[in-house]
């Protein structure tokens, strides 16, 4: 009897622990889940998660369902942590709150230098029609420093790094959109941010940071402004400029963007002296109905501004797209801030692609050719352009040499007597060469024609002859585009989730399929013009952001829980053709010591503790 009680006390020791193991793992890549809680401080919820995430030190994210979260303080964002959420979660600032928003406090702040931090795919609301309005500039010498939705940031000496803020919808605040100083390494992308009262994105003290396909509507000051940055690129952004009168801003007080030095930051005396801003460059962005001033420059060594688009509001209204004046009793909704973006794009009939792929051939494109005379022959050869053409930042590319588009004509000669002569057939010859960095077209025209004759006895007689002329054009050669034809990627497999990831060098993107999810991971982004001749071109720009259902940890995609092959498909894309990734280095990887010293060791020792008094407990209930 001894012995089997010993056996069942020794069997329960090991079976909790195997319990505690598998709850730890558990918890591994997993997300936090919440939904809206009743009342009006949903912060509390949030931070109890926030928190959880950043000690949990194991990838938890923390994920909020559709619905109104109603907060009347901060959300405090920590490091190591994704905050992520459904496209109709909305974060949305109580009616009845105090003025808890101000300096280096918004809705959404950080704690210390924050780093390795995402933000995506949800809204906040700052309900500014619902706040007094006295809030807007309330703190003397403070302007529009109420009300910051996303306030993240380092200091001076110590600077936050790693953040991505994506895919939000940003809207109806005192003051920014999105405000980040002193960091490292910050990208904002794919936002939608309308009706901010001061900055839609504002950086301040960054350093190499990236601005990419915002839409940004802005109402007073800027739609986006880099204060005292440092490498730094805006891209494919939208920045509609609402003309109105808001909180004292005057009919048209918003700019497209600035770009400066400034000594000092209003709202906490953040000093910025001894930070130049250096090294910008702003391109392929459109400004719309740009206000004060579409760009505006006032400081700054090596910026670079080139390839933006600028549309006039006149244009819009004639459209009947509404852009009247703004203010606190007509404030623009976000319906009527989309309506705008997408008439903007209209206009533009601006194409974005991953391909360079046009399909265009030469009887695609109308163009007259200037013709000399040869002899009997008139004619001419002129290379238009080349066929599917790419520019990477600025660099011309062909997928192959022969990738040459070519318009040629050839007549009889006008000016030459042709009484008594007709032309029975014209061939036409066209010969390619491409050669030392230079593309040469050569027309080669033979024409037989023919002389009318009358013998001794009437009849008509044809005497038949032969004319030649050569016709050649000769341009510049871009160069063919280098890409792979086959890649092998390298697969992590850990005990509780892997990691995949595919070298991106002469690809467009990389396509990542699992479970019957996707997610596309974007390096080159392409838009679409035609040239004087009207052969279609296209630019690319390199950018780095995932867009699609599956997670992602850093350049690797994340796969949560055991790893199946084959319910994995990759795909690459280069500017010119597509293949499957199928070969990958598959190393299966153990958990660092550390691993398990952060959980199991002080587990370990409750358990124990817990195993001792439960020994000794049942100990005296059966002896």
């Amino acid at each position: 009897m001894r012995i089997k009680k010993k056996t069942l006390l020794r069997k329960l020791f090991f079976i909790l622990l195997l319990f505690i193991y598998l709850s730890q793992i558990g918890l591994a890549g997993e997300q936090i889940v919440l939904s809206p809680q009743g009342g009006h401080s949903n912060q509390k919820q949030i931070n109890e998660a926030i928190k959880q995430a950043a000690t949990s030190a194991r990838g938890v994210s923390v994920f909020l369902t559709a619905g109104i979260y109603e907060v009347d303080n901060t959300i405090i964002m920590r490091s190591n942590v994704r905050l992520l959420g459904d496209p109709d979660a909305i974060i949305r600032v109580s009616s009845t709150s105090s003025q808890w928003f101000t300096g280096r406090t918004g809705v959404i702040s950080s704690i210390g230098s924050i780093k390795n931090v995402e933000i995506a795919g949800f809204q906040i609301d700052g309900n500014i029609k619902n706040l007094p309005t006295g809030y807007a500039n309330s703190q003397p010498g403070r302007e529009h420093d109420c009300e910051k939705l996303i306030n993240i940031g380092g200091y001076s000496g110590d600077f936050a790094n790693n953040i991505k803020i994506h895919d939000m919808k940003l809207y109806n605040a005192f003051s920014d959109g999105i405000y980040i100083i002193y960091a490292d390494g910050v990208a904002c992308y794919d936002n939608k941010i309308s009706n901010c009262q001061h900055e839609g994105i504002y950086f301040s003290v960054v350093r190499n940071g990236y601005i990419n396909n915002n839409k940004i509507a802005g109402i007073t000051s800027d739609c986006a402004r880099l204060d005292n940055c440092d490498t730094c690129l805006v891209e494919y952004n939208l920045f509609f400029s609402y003309g109105g009168e808001s909180y004292g801003a005057y009919k048209h007080g918003a700019n497209g963007l600035q770009i400066g030095d400034a000594s000092v930051s209003k709202g906490y005396d953040a000093r910025k002296t001894g930070y130049p801003t250096r090294n910008i460059e702003v391109r392929f962005n459109t400004f719309a109905d740009p206000g004060l001033k579409a760009i505006w420059l006032h400081g700054g060594e090596n910026v670079y501004i080139h390839d933006n688009e600028f549309v006039d509001a006149a244009i819009l209204e004639t459209m009947g797209v509404p852009i009247g004046d703004i203010s606190i009793d007509n404030q623009p909704t976000l319906e009527m801030t989309e309506k705008v973006f997408d008439s903007i794009f209209d206009i533009l009939e601006v194409e974005f692609t991953d391909t360079g792929r046009t399909d265009q051939i030469e009887e695609d494109i109308h163009y007259t050719i200037q013709k000399t005379e040869s002899g009997r022959i008139a004619g001419g050869i002129k290379i238009v352009g080349f066929r599917d053409l790419i520019n990477i930042d600025g660099v011309p590319y062909i997928p192959k040499n022969d990738s040459v588009l070519v318009k040629y004509e050839a007549v009889k000669a006008p000016s030459y007597s042709w009484n008594n002569t007709g032309v029975s057939q014209i061939k036409k010859d066209v010969d390619i060469k491409n050669e030392n960095g230079n593309v040469t077209a050569t027309l080669t025209v033979t024409m037989e024609w023919y002389k009318l004759s009358t013998d001794s006895t009437g009849t008509t007689k044809k005497k038949y002859k032969t004319s030649k002329a050569v016709f050649s054009d000769t341009v510049k050669a871009p160069e063919v585009l280098q890409r792979p034809s086959e890649i092998k990627g390298i697969l992590y497999e850990y005990p509780i989730h892997s990691l995949a990831y595919v070298p991106s060098e002469g690809l467009t993107k990389v396509k990542y399929e699992y479970d019957g999810k996707e997610v596309n991971h974007i390096y080159l982004l392409g838009e679409q013009h035609r040239n004087d001749n009207g052969v279609i071109y296209t630019n690319f720009s390199k950018v780095n952001y995932w867009n699609g259902d599956l997670d992602h940890q850093g350049e690797f995609l994340y796969i949560n829980g055991s790893f199946d092959p084959e319910k994995l498909t990759v795909t690459a894309y280069t500017p010119y053709e597509s293949f499957q990734v199928i070969h990958f280095d598959h190393i299966k990887k153990d958990y660092p010591d550390k691993f398990y010293a952060d959980w199991l060791f002080p587990s370990f020792g409750l358990f124990l503790i817990f195993g001792f008094g439960a020994w000794y407990y049942i100990r005296k209930i059966l002896y």
